[in-house]
């Protein structure tokens, strides 16, 4: 090999090892992002299971009951 192509490659790895690194940073903060959106989800089906739970209890439960 070269020594012009030896530049040329260690030119071409030092690119490939940059981008790399910010694809691991990006990758990361992917990772946390979706954690938080599954913590997010998790919280939203509660809350909406509570008020479902509460609109049962007023839900009328046959002519003219009203459900306790």
């Amino acid at each position: 090999m070269s020594p012009a192509d030896v530049q040329q490659l260690r030119t071409v790895l030092d690119e490939v090892a940059n981008a790399l690194q910010g694809a691991v940073g990006l990758a990361a903060l992917i990772r946390r992002d979706t954690q938080n959106a599954a913590d997010d989800a998790v919280k939203l089906e509660a809350a909406i299971g509570g008020a479902a739970i509460a609109l049962r209890r007023v839900q009328p439960h046959g002519p003219g009951k009203a459900g306790r």
